[in-house]
């Protein structure tokens, strides 16, 4: 059985992460395959939306920690983490369409970070997020640094960082990370409708949403003005945005065909 799961439906590309007797701990063969799909939705995009969840009671517990590699392999780890969860992450945050994480048990590590990439998160009741590298004297890497600030900010980041701490769902919902939380056993289906719905959306636009939005962290107003203006002159010259303002005029859903 391949350690990750690949199917596309209507529009959208779903990735489960498929290790559930190590709540889905990153293998290399996990990492390589997300990475796989995610830049070959880069380069010849087939799809309109992305969902990412976990198989079994985890979405996914970081990298696979095994005492005896991870000590072998310690001299070479900034390049391995620049050549590959840094690679997942950016290219999630790179993608010009929605990315859904249905998170559906605890997420910790570099699981935490795949999270962090994802644009809409809805969560179980029972899922847990888990910034655990101090515990074992490491440090945040994955983005999460970067990403949990702009979500919750530097106190509460800080606090969770250097404690080694977690997050309830419903905690992670009021500090802003989590969308929805769900029933344990309805936040795939929560989290597929959602997909559904955005996948049926006006691609293009969404696309440039997030990258407004991803701008938005560092830029000044000027440059978040100029970038908003360039956006909805791409967004206006669809084929999507013609069809939105003739839906709106007669009152009726529009059909979004994702140009």
């Amino acid at each position: 059985m391949s350690d990750l799961l690949v199917k596309r439906d209507s529009g959208v590309l779903s990735l489960t992460l498929n290790r559930p007797d190590r709540l889905n701990a990153l293998s290399t063969d996990m990492r390589e395959g997300m990475l796989s799909e995610l830049l070959s939705e880069l380069h010849a995009p087939s799809v309109r939306a992305v969902l990412i969840t976990g198989a079994g009671r985890g979405f996914c517990s970081g990298a696979d920690l095994d005492l005896e590699t991870i000590l072998a392999r310690r001299q070479h780890i900034e390049t391995q983490i620049l050549g590959g969860i840094n690679r997942v992450v950016q290219a999630l945050r790179d993608l010009p369409v929605p990315v859904i994480a249905a998170v559906n048990g605890p997420a910790a590590g570099a699981g935490f970070s795949i999270v962090l990439a994802s644009d809409i998160v809805i969560a179980a009741q029972s899922a847990k997020f888990h910034l655990s590298f101090a515990r074992i004297g490491a440090v945040l890497d994955g983005g999460a640094s970067s990403l949990l600030t702009h979500r919750i900010g530097a106190s509460r980041t800080t606090a969770l960082a250097m404690l080694g701490g977690s997050m309830e769902a419903e905690t992670a919902k009021d500090w802003g990370l989590v969308h929805e939380v769900t029933e344990d056993d309805s936040v795939l289906d929560t989290a597929t409708a959602l997909a559904q719905r955005l996948g049926s959306g006006p691609t293009v636009a969404l696309g440039l949403i997030k990258r407004e939005i991803a701008a938005a962290q560092s830029a000044s107003l000027d440059e978040s003005l100029r970038l908003e203006a360039a956006c909805q002159s791409k967004a206006f010259n669809t084929q999507d945005f013609e069809e939105g303002v003739r839906a709106f005029g007669e009152s009726r859903k529009p059909n979004f065909l994702g140009h």
